[in-house]
C-alpha cells in the first residue's frame, strides 16, 4: 500500500521528496496509527488479569514499522520516478523547451542547462544518504515483525514471583543418521530446587510451524510465560517443556512427518531419538499418560499425525490451527502413504489412536483451518472420543495461539 501511494505520487509528482511524504503519511493515517491506538488498550490474559505494556518495546517496533514502511515508499518511488522519467518527462521537457524558448535568449539558455548543482543542494544529498542508512539500520532487526507479527512482545505476562528456566540442548538422532539437533527445554520452577530433586515432571513437547524454529514457542508463542503464569497463579501442576526443531531438506517442509523414501524420518527422531533422550537427562515422568505434544499450524498437524502414530509414547495433544489431512511434497505423492498420515482418515479404524485425548484450537477467521478443525471435531464427537475445541475470534495468528495455549496448558493439567 505505502509503495503503490508513493509510485502513483512519484509517477504523476515526478518529485521523490513529495512522493515519500506522502506516502509516510499514507501509512500512519491508515495503517500506523490504528496500530498503536490497538496495543494502547488494556490487554488481559484468559484469567482476567492484566498484561502491561512495555512502552520501550512498542516504541521500538513503532520504529523498525515505521522504518521498513519509508523503505517501501522509497522503492516505490524510485519505480514511480523511472516510470515518469520513461513515459512523462519527453514530453514535459518539450513543453519546457518550447515555453524557454519563448521566453529566454539563447545565452540563458546556455547557462541554465550548465549551472551546477547548489551548496544546498549538495547538503540535502547527503542528508538523503545518512536518513537512508538509519531507515536500512532499523529495518535490519525487522525480521520477528515478518516470522511473528509486530504484536509479539509488547505486553508482559503476569508476574510471577518463581519463574521457570530456559536452557537449550541437542540430541544426536539416530533416526536423522546422526544428525545433532537442536532443542529448547522449559523446566519448571522447583525443578533446580533442593527440595524437589527427586521430583518428576510431566512433558509437552511443542512443535513449530512453518517457516518456523526450535525457539518460537518461546519468542512468539510465550508458552514459558504462560506456564510461569499459571504455575504462580497455582492453575496448573508444573511441568517440563521440549521444543524441537522440525526443519529438514532445504526448500521442502518436513510436516513432521517421515518422508516417502525414508530418508528424512523428522517424526521416527521426535518420538523415539528425542522422547528417549529426554527422558534419560531430565526428570520427566515417563509415562504416556504423563506425556504430550502439541503445535501450531504445521506442529499442530504434526502433532495429532505423531501422536496417532505413536499412543503408546503419547497420552494427549494439542493442535492449534492445524489441517489434518497430509499435504506437501515430503509423501512423495503417494496415495496409500498420504492416507497413512492423514488424521481424518487414520482415528475411524485405530483403536489404539482413539485412546488419545485431543485439545483442538482454531479462529474463526483463520480459513481454511477453521473448517478443517470443524470437520475433525465432528470426527471426534461422532467417535465420542474425549475432546476439547477451543474457538477463538481471530486468524491464523500467534496471538490466537497464545491464548489457547494457555487454555490448553489449564485443560492438560487441570
Amino acid at each position: 500500500m505505502t509503495a503503490g501511494a508513493a509510485l502513483i505520487g512519484a509517477l504523476i509528482g515526478g518529485d521523490l521528496a513529495g512522493a515519500l511524504l506522502g506516502a509516510a503519511i499514507v501509512f500512519c493515517l491508515t495503517y500506523l496509527t490504528g496500530f498503536i491506538q490497538l496495543e494502547l488498550r488494556p490487554m488481559y490474559n484468559p484469567d482476567g488479569y492484566l498484561q502491561p505494556l512495555d512502552s520501550g518495546a512498542l516504541f521500538h517496533t513503532v520504529s523498525v514499522m515505521l522504518a521498513l514502511g519509508l523503505l517501501s515508499a522509497f522503492i516505490g518511488a524510485a519505480v514511480g520516478i523511472a516510470l515518469s522519467r520513461v513515459l512523462l518527462s519527453p514530453l514535459y521537457q518539450l513543453l519546457q523547451d518550447i515555453w524557454r524558448m519563448r521566453t529566454r535568449t539563447q545565452e540563458e539558455w546556455i547557462r541554465s542547462k550548465a549551472r551546477r548543482p547548489s551548496v544546498i543542494g549538495r547538503i540535502s544529498a547527503w542528508l538523503g544518504v545518512v536518513a537512508m542508512s538509519g531507515l536500512l539500520l532499523l529495518a535490519s532487526g525487522s525480521g520477528d515483525l515478518f516470522l511473528f507479527s509486530p504484536d509479539i512482545g509488547l505486553h508482559s505476562a503476569v508476574k510471577s514471583t518463581n519463574v521457570g528456566t530456559v536452557v537449550q540442548d541437542e540430541v544426536v538422532s539416530k533416526a536423522l543418521h546422526g544428525q545433532h539437533k537442536p532443542f529448547w527445554v522449559y523446566l519448571p520452577p522447583s525443578y533446580n530446587a533442593p527440595h524437589a530433586h527427586t521430583r518428576r515432571y510431566p512433558v509437552l513437547y511443542l512443535l513449530h510451524g512453518s517457516p518456523g524454529s526450535d525457539r518460537d514457542w518461546f519468542v512468539a508463542g510465550k508458552a514459558n510465560q504462560a506456564a510461569d503464569s499459571l504455575i504462580g497463579l497455582h492453575k496448573i501442576s508444573e511441568l517440563i517443556m521440549v521444543l524441537p526443531d522440525g526443519n529438514g531438506r532445504a526448500g521442502e517442509t518436513s510436516e513432521w512427518g517421515n518422508s516417502f523414501d525414508q530418508r528424512q524420518l523428522i517424526e521416527t527422531y521426535v518420538a523415539i531419538d528425542l522422547v528417549k533422550y529426554v527422558d534419560h537427562k531430565y526428570r520427566t515422568i515417563p509415562d504416556a499418560l504423563q506425556r504430550s505434544i502439541g503445535g501450531n499450524s504445521m506442529g499442530g498437524f504434526g502433532a495429532i499425525n505423531i501422536a496417532l502414530h505413536h499412543p503408546d509414547v503419547f497420552g494427549s495433544v494439542i493442535a492449534l490451527g492445524g489441517y489434518y489431512r497430509a499435504e506437501g511434497r515430503v509423501w512423495g505423492g503417494s496415495a496409500s502413504y498420504i492416507r497413512r498420515n492423514s488424521p481424518l482418515i487414520v482415528l475411524p479404524t485405530d483403536k489404539q489412536a482413539q485412546r488419545l485425548h485431543f485439545f483442538i484450537g482454531a479462529a474463526t477467521k483463520d480459513q481454511p483451518y477453521y473448517s478443517d478443525a470443524v470437520q475433525l471435531v465432528q470426527q471426534l464427537a461422532k467417535l465420542h472420543l474425549s475432546y476439547y475445541f477451543d474457538v477463538q475470534h481471530g486468524f491464523h495468528s500467534w496471538r490466537v495461539w497464545q491464548i489457547q495455549l494457555y487454555n490448553a496448558l489449564k485443560w492438560l493439567l487441570k
